[in-house]
């Protein structure tokens, strides 16, 4: 992947896979996926990948895209993350834009969109509001009992919005399934 920011992007593989491993371990605890990480370092496909990000010799963070085969005009950010010590220096836009970017290039998909939780005051939140052209609540997997309190933001890289209009993901067997 290239930067437009002198950013480092490099692939992940099987020798890099415990290094992303340990950045997902400390910025999300409570929901670990060693699989999904190494099935994306095995993977040649570059819809479904995964890079870890340099800024000359020093690793700042990971970021990631995966598609649901039943959607197949968008990609979506998976396991986007800048490491606490290098946060509030302007990186995680720049990664995320770089990020867009790469997918843009694939030239075969009409939006970039970004599942997320949402909480007041979550830092990631002000910054997909920033750069992502739309924002949704995505409320179909919620039951009277158990909101899943999750945003669908989207950027067009190609045509027209078309917003996401909650169609299913399957998220919550996911997280069942974590």
């Amino acid at each position: 992947m290239e930067s437009n920011y002198n950013l480092t992007y490099v692939k992940i593989d099987k020798d890099t896979v415990d290094i992303a491993f340990d950045i997902q371990k400390s910025i999300w605890p409570k929901d670990l996926d060693y699989n999904d990480l190494y099935d994306k370092a095995i993977n040649t496909l570059d819809d479904n990948c995964f890079f870890l990000v340099y800024d000359k010799e020093k690793l700042i963070g990971i970021t990631g895209v995966d598609v649901f085969r039943e959607y197949p005009d968008t990609i979506w950010l998976d396991w986007f993350a800048i490491l606490p010590q290098f946060r509030k220096r302007g990186y995680g836009e720049k990664v995320l834009l770089d990020t867009i970017n790469y997918c843009r290039h694939l030239g075969r998909f009409k939006s970039f969109r970004v599942e997320t939780t949402y909480y007041e005051n979550r830092p990631a939140l002000f910054l997909y509001d920033k750069v992502m052209h739309y924002k949704e609540y995505y409320t179909i997997e919620d039951t009277s009992d158990n909101k899943m309190k999750t945003l669908i933001y989207t950027y067009v890289l190609n045509g027209t919005l078309e917003l996401w209009n909650n169609k299913y993901l399957g998220l919550r067997e996911y997280y069942d399934n974590l």
